[in-house]
């Protein structure tokens, strides 16, 4: 194992959640929440032995939801069922590596990463033909879950730029309380007009495909953010670009690895909602 992979499995995330679950509930993923609720984001928390700040209640899902039966080792297979949503995605569908990355729009761990070395990834790996790029939503707390649903139900051009604004301007729209109109000013810059974030915010729809994306995702043993699948490998840290870059060059090395991308991908029923 790469000494990067084993310093990143080792515990790097646990301090990322550590510093502002208390706060904000932003990296930290023990509740699946009402995301159209517009109450408080904030919970009883406990900081256990180990570290982690955990909520003090437990795992929920909407009566019309079952706990899905976890998946201890993830395959590739298992990794590209989308659900009712179909995936973001940057880069080549066929390219030798794919790299999945759950995110919440109030983690400020997330935002750490993409303003600091997603850019560098891109243009190393993305723009390269070297890595497909999977976003996937995990949205933790109610500030989050509604921006999500702004962020899902927009045009798909708008994808990524608004999940962009999201990320760059934390610090404009996140809070305890969901404050729509200060949602929906950043919404503004990635060029959203306030008709198209209205008719969003009530989707209920995109807001029960994203519960079932939550709970697949923790079926595959996600539990907070960020957590990247590298291939099949979990990573619940914040990679620099080097270390992001000696862990995708030795997924990229691995014998077989374009055909392995290419027969999980191969067309696998959406489970209905």
């Amino acid at each position: 194992m790469p000494g990067v992979l084993r310093r990143l499995l080792s515990g790097c995330w646990l301090a990322c959640a550590l510093a502002v679950a208390g706060a904000l509930g932003g990296c930290g993923g023990s509740q699946v929440v009402g995301l159209l609720s517009t109450t408080s984001d904030a919970t009883a928390s406990t900081t256990t032995a180990n570290g982690f700040v955990a909520n003090s209640t437990p795992d929920q899902l909407n009566a019309d939801q079952q706990e899905l039966p976890p998946i201890e080792h993830p395959t590739k297979v298992d990794l590209a069922v989308t659900g009712p949503l179909p995936d973001r995605t940057l880069g080549r569908a066929d390219a030798p590596v794919t790299v999945i990355e759950y995110a919440s729009l109030t983690c400020p761990h997330c935002r750490v990463f993409h303003t600091q070395f997603f850019d560098q990834v891109k243009k190393a790996y993305i723009d390269t033909g070297k890595v497909h790029w999977v976003l996937r939503e995990f949205p933790i707390g109610h500030t989050s879950g509604a921006a999500w649903i702004v962020n899902r139900c927009a045009p798909d051009a708008m994808y990524f730029k608004l999940f962009d604004a999201f990320m760059r301007n934390q610090p404009e729209w996140v809070s305890l309380e969901v404050r729509p109109d200060a949602i929906a000013a950043v919404a503004a810059k990635a060029g959203m007009s306030r008709a198209q974030f209205d008719a969003c915010w009530q989707n209920a729809e995109t807001d029960k495909a994203l519960r079932w994306g939550k709970a697949r995702a923790r079926q595959l043993g996600v539990s907070g953010t960020p957590t990247f699948f590298i291939g099949e490998t979990k990573i619940r840290a914040v990679p620099s670009f080097a270390e992001f870059s000696e862990m995708v060059d030795a997924e990229i090395a691995k014998p077989g690895a374009s055909l392995q991308i290419a027969i999980a991908k191969q067309l696998i029923p959406k489970p209905a909602l």
